[in-house]
């Protein structure tokens, strides 16, 4: 607990929201036998600034004060384990793009990063799913390998997809946007977790092309799965696929990324490389 703490003040210090977030049984997690959270707030062993910590920086459930319809419908659709575990609160790490902290009960825990799974209901007949890798700690030194992404995280910060949009050169230099996009993107509210997976895949086509320098585009280089259309979509869907850049040339944009979990893609164009990627869509995918 002591290391959970120290942990949490130190990430605090480091910009992070100071607020813990858990499930409603928090309070009842067996921390040794026959001694709970609760037993350990009540402890006179305990070190009353540790306890008091505990009690004004936790909020249950997971959602509380988080009004936003979008993430408890994509939660709801979703399912979230490690080593086949259930792990819902590593689930709403991922969704709000936050810190994951754990208590190092057990040695898997013990770790700066988590690989989990995430398996979700695309739309009303399939199912899909991916293997994540979420930012994580249990003591001090995990911190520390993630103050670089505390401070792009922070930096990165947008408020919504307005916010987002009038930003966008400033964020994504080496990415041109059809306006097109401009419409998609700045209808996204403050909180949305389908925000914080765009501006998530931006950054990692972003980091792509300050990277290439030469040769042609190798999806294998990026951290998430691209791929292109398969021929039969794009037969099917060659007009909606089609958008007008900014250099007046109208385009087909076969190359996307998905949105995990979740049924919107980004769609984007390597024509004008290396060093420049032409984001053409973003939102549900195409039908």
């Amino acid at each position: 607990m002591s290391d959970l703490i120290a942990t949490a003040r130190t990430a605090a210090e480091l910009g992070v929201n100071s607020s813990l977030r858990t499930h409603s049984e928090f309070y009842a997690t067996v921390l040794a036998s026959n001694y709970s959270i609760s037993d350990w707030l009540i402890d006179k062993n305990v070190d009353r600034e540790e306890s008091r910590f505990i009690l004004l920086s936790t909020k249950t459930p997971f959602l509380a004060d988080i009004q936003n319809a979008d993430i408890e419908d994509r939660n709801l659709r979703s399912e979230f384990s490690c080593e086949g575990e259930l792990v819902e609160g590593l689930g709403f790490a991922f969704l709000l793009e936050y810190l994951a902290l754990s208590i190092r009960s057990e040695p898997k825990w013990d770790t700066s990063s988590l690989v989990i799974e995430v398996t979700w209901l695309e739309d009303d007949n399939n199912l899909s799913s991916e293997i994540l890798t979420i930012v994580h700690a249990s003591r001090l030194e995990h911190l520390q390998s993630h103050i670089t992404w505390i401070q792009n995280r922070l930096k990165t910060g947008v408020r919504d997809g307005l916010d987002l949009w009038n930003r966008r050169s400033d964020l994504f230099s080496s990415l041109t946007f059809c306006e097109t996009v401009g419409k998609q993107v700045q209808s996204l509210s403050s909180g949305s977790p389908m925000l914080r997976q765009i501006v998530k895949r931006l950054f990692e086509l972003e980091n792509y092309c300050k990277n290439w320098t030469s040769g042609s585009f190798n999806k294998d280089s990026l951290p998430c799965k691209v791929s292109p259309e398969s021929d039969t979509r794009l037969q099917q869907f060659e007009q909606k696929l089609t958008f007008r850049c900014p250099d007046g040339e109208r385009r087909i944009f076969s190359w996307h990324v998905r949105m995990t979990p979740g049924a919107w893609r980004l769609h984007f164009s390597v024509e004008s490389g290396p060093r420049k990627i032409i984001i053409g869509y973003i939102g549900p995918k195409i039908q």
